[in-house]
């Protein structure tokens, strides 16, 4: 059995479903797969480029065995770090990530000074002791925009064009009304032009604003990877880093008042 480390993701909902019985063995590998259990960190890091400084975390904890997931207690789960650093490939800028500061959320960290910037490459280095050095590099993605003069809102729907850049592997859209929000998500093809119609209904009152969001390749890639806690079933590593487990990626952000 694949010792598969827990993945925490902020923003994600994992849905296990199937009727297999506990011990019915679940989709397993055509191949031989190494499931020697290796140490590591475990993280899941975004880079928002939204013109605000501060918004991007990145959340460090370290894998965990099959064993101690159904423990009743985990034992150092948030190890002490050397340095969390995310570097700007064009200007070699480091930004040296810090703990939030809030005790009930400890394995956060974050660089007030950062204003990710769209199109920039950046590389991220995690240093803590008895641990491999965890690295990883993401391009942020174009920011998304909506074709000039295409939107249009009217009770119950919306429709748009959104200009699609081949830097963006995923879109997700939020429509903002005062009590809550909706989600659309959008798979690109190969349009340049994605035309988006969007019902919903007329008591939610009217949409306060649209969010495009831009998600890179790791982000798209690491969402959609297999991930459960099935007994005796085989998932593959979705990780995007090296020498650790999880995801450091990137998304551009851009709100349309309505």
């Amino acid at each position: 059995m694949n010792m598969k480390p827990l993945y925490l993701l902020a923003w994600t909902i994992f849905l296990i479903s199937g009727c297999d019985m506990p011990q019915d063995p679940g989709p397993m590998p055509s191949e031989i797969v190494a499931t020697e259990f290796e140490p590591g960190l475990n993280i899941l890091g975004v880079l928002r480029a939204d013109n605000q400084q501060g918004s991007s975390f990145i959340n460090v904890n370290r894998a965990l065995t099959t064993e101690e997931i159904y423990s009743d207690s985990i034992i150092n789960f948030s190890p002490a770090l050397d340095f969390v650093r995310v570097s700007a490939s064009s200007t070699g800028t480091d930004y040296v990530f810090l703990p939030a500061g809030d005790s009930s959320n400890v394995e956060n960290y974050q660089d007030t000074s950062l204003t990710v910037q769209v199109g920039e490459a950046y590389s991220l280095e995690i240093s803590a002791p008895d641990f491999p050095v965890l690295s990883a590099y993401t391009q942020v993605p174009e920011q998304p925009q909506l074709v000039a003069n295409t939107l249009s809102v009217a009770a119950g729907s919306i429709s748009f064009q959104l200009q699609h850049q081949t830097s963006a592997f995923e879109y997700k859209l939020y429509l903002i009304f005062p009590d809550g929000a909706l989600k659309k998500l959008i798979k690109p093809t190969d349009q340049d032009i994605i035309a988006v119609d969007w019902d919903y209904e007329v008591t939610k009152g009217d949409p306060r604003s649209l969010m495009l969001c831009a998600l890179d390749e790791n982000l798209t890639r690491y969402e959609n990877s297999p991930i459960s806690f099935l007994p005796n079933t085989y998932h593959p590593d979705g990780s995007t880093v090296t020498g650790g487990y999880g995801c450091f990626g990137s998304v551009s952000i851009t709100t349309y008042e309505l």
